[in-house]
């Protein structure tokens, strides 16, 4: 049986036997002409509120440990090294972004010594990651490489390609970012809310604009598609060599998008006429056959659902970096003289991004701030309210609203509820909780089995061919997702002539050099240790860490906690032993197995004891568990966490 506290004593000490000060010498590893110590932490926070004097709001300077925290990158250490690279060839691995769903996206390229970086996405926590907040890309392994890091492209603002940069950007030393507009104003917010803007460099990029740009020794481009979010882009990715990278990220083709332009097809010909060594393309749904829905298709669906709406308010549930369809409801609303209100932070902040790059075109009084005050004069039926919800957080806006504890909004009778946005898989129990909370409140729910009031922003099956037949790479890569998925990918690009030896199927950490002159590939038998890093509050821990174990056993079958009082000279067991057990047992059967366990838990230190009379206390605590489990295993069947404790007095 695994001893947990033993395991968070050895992380104690492996913990403790660094200095702090070496700790942040070692692990905050920003730009070399910072100084980031205890005495300069002063002299960051004046530079930081300079730069952020247009908050009027700005809050106080924090705590010197606060501000620690929030400047930790505190990757494991790693004595992993890259393998050598050899003259002319070009590397490529991909660091996350397989076997998950909502990747934590995240690749490189190298040439020589320079490494480009592309896109460093968050992962939502899977059921086994209990109660922390997501997980981010290792990049522990580029730690001994920071210098040779040249340049950070993002290819599009959703939160699995950008929200775990304020983790991982100061920890590869802040190289330069490069983006298209929309993208870099939502980095920009991250960066600015994580005190790290200061020492960004903010690139922007038109994907329209046909510009190569150079970082370092690599050639960049950026070409427009579409997705569900403004401003996305691929990225195309060329060495001193020949070697010819281009990823889709994300993408569909929609010739009808709401705000946004169809994808520039001669340009990807274009791209696709030069020989590219290796395509990289999204395989979300590569088992869906034919075209992904147009967005005219969702348009028209809302229209009739706004037109035909008499009694009580409409709640669009959307994610908030759909601006497309906030664009459809504003002029929806206009066109019906409806009155649109956002609730949820993230919508109003995009919204307002939106609103002052020109993405979104909204006239006066259609769009009002949302509280109980402005929503009190206007009729309910002239209410449309776009709302943010997350498939992974019970506190959302839209479970508020179920639970009646949103600030402005209760769901009464006659309300309708439309889910214009798509389940994630994994995710549907989650989804049908707060349907069913609605529905109970007397609420009508439609979702896109109902009416077409959403449409995917990833690319089906004949998209993806024309994608692959328009680059026509000598080599091909499905990415994204779970291995059904990308086989799924492999299967259809082999369809169309692609051959089988040609299809790179990687996993995270595989290390793959490209020769010159596009012919040869190897894949290196050596793989880049990847572990799972998890954020849990404020801190990044390892999500094999004895507190996920604990948590789990916890869960699963309870705490029992046994207190002894004895003799510190005899060892003799002073008063009554003290027991107390969370989630182990039943009202009914407290008292019976309470005096079992403490019948045992004596019986086990008394005989210990007198066969040992001066063992150590922590090897005593050991056999109490160790005894204890195995007697509650077979009393009772369950197996909880056991905490003994022995005071002497």
């Amino acid at each position: 049986m695994k001893d947990f506290l033993d395991e968070l004593d050895q992380e104690i000490d492996a913990f403790e036997s660094f200095a702090w000060d070496d700790i942040v010498d070692q692990h905050i590893l920003m730009n070399e002409w910072l100084d980031w110590t205890t005495q300069n932490i002063e002299k960051i926070e004046k530079e930081i509120s300079k730069n952020s004097s247009r908050n009027k709001n700005q809050k106080q300077a924090r705590p010197d440990n606060e501000i620690r925290w929030k400047f930790i990158s505190k990757f494991p250490e790693t004595k992993f090294y890259l393998p050598s690279l050899r003259e002319g060839y070009t590397r490529f691995i991909p660091i996350w972004w397989n076997n998950e769903t909502g990747s934590k996206n995240m690749w490189m390229a190298q040439y020589w010594d320079d490494i480009v970086l592309i896109d460093c996405g968050i992962q939502f926590p899977d059921s086994d990651m209990l109660w922390v907040n997501y997980s981010v890309p290792d990049v522990s392994f580029l730690s001994k490489y920071k210098k040779n890091i040249k340049g950070f492209i993002i290819t599009h603002g959703h939160l699995d390609h950008i929200w775990s940069l304020k983790h991982v950007y100061p920890a590869v030393w802040c190289p330069p970012l490069y983006g298209t507009r929309f993208t870099l104003w939502l980095v920009r917010k991250q960066l600015e809310e994580a005190w790290l803007l200061p020492h960004a460099t903010l690139i922007e990029v038109d994907a329209w604009s046909k510009e190569k740009l150079k970082i370092w020794q690599f050639s960049a481009e950026f070409f427009k598609v579409n997705h569900s979010v403004p401003d996305c882009a691929w990225v195309y990715l060329e060495s001193p060599s020949g070697t010819r990278f281009v990823h889709t990220w994300d993408f569909k083709i929609d010739f009808t998008p709401a705000i946004d332009t169809p994808a520039d097809l001669d340009r990807i010909a274009e791209i696709g006429s030069r020989w590219i060594s290796l395509l990289m393309s999204d395989s979300t749904w590569s088992t869906r056959k034919w075209f992904s829905m147009s967005e005219k298709n969702v348009w028209e669906e809302l229209e009739k659902i706004v037109s035909n709406h008499h009694k009580g308010r409409l709640i669009i549930a959307t994610f908030s970096s759909w601006i497309s369809r906030v664009q459809q409801l504003i002029d929806i609303a206009e066109k019906y003289d409806k009155t649109i209100f956002l609730s949820g932070k993230s919508m109003v902040e995009n919204v307002a991004i939106a609103k002052e790059l020109g993405y979104l075109n909204i006239k006066p009084g259609i769009v009002k701030k949302m509280t109980p005050k402005n929503t009190e004069w206007i009729a309910p039926h002239k209410q449309i309210i776009i709302t943010t919800w997350s498939q992974w957080e019970q506190f959302s806006a839209l479970a508020r609203m179920s639970e009646w504890k949103h600030n402005a909004v209760e769901i009464i009778r006659w309300d309708t509820v439309v889910f214009s946005s798509s389940v994630v898989p994994g995710n549907e129990k989650s989804v049908v909780w707060i349907i069913n909370k609605l529905i109970k409140l007397w609420a009508n729910v439609i979702t896109k089995d109902d009416w077409e009031v959403h449409t995917w922003g990833h690319a089906f099956q004949e998209e993806q061919k024309i994608m692959i037949n328009l680059v026509k790479p000598k080599y091909f890569m499905p990415v994204f997702w779970d291995l059904y998925f990308r086989t799924a990918h492999k299967n259809t690009a082999m369809n169309i002539g692609m051959k089988e030896d040609n299809v790179l199927m990687l996993e995270n950490g595989n290390i793959v050099d490209f020769a010159p002159n596009n012919w040869n590939v190897f894949k290196s038998k050596i793989k880049v240790p990847i572990a799972e890093i998890i954020i849990d509050g404020h801190g990044m821990w390892l999500a094999t860490s004895h507190v996920i174990k604990a948590r789990e056993k916890m869960m699963n079958s309870g705490v029992l906690v046994i207190m002894y009082k004895v003799d510190k000279k005899t060892k003799a067991v002073l008063w009554h032993i003290k027991l107390e057990s969370r989630w182990l047992v039943y009202l009914e059967e407290v008292r019976f197995i309470h005096r079992l366990i403490i019948k045992k838990a004596r019986e086990i230190y008394e005989n210990t004891v007198k066969d040992v009379p001066d063992m150590e206390e922590k090897d005593l605590i050991k056999i109490i568990k160790d005894d204890l489990e195995k007697f509650l295993l077979q009393k009772i069947d369950r197996e909880p966490m056991i905490i003994p404790m022995v005071i002497e007095v």
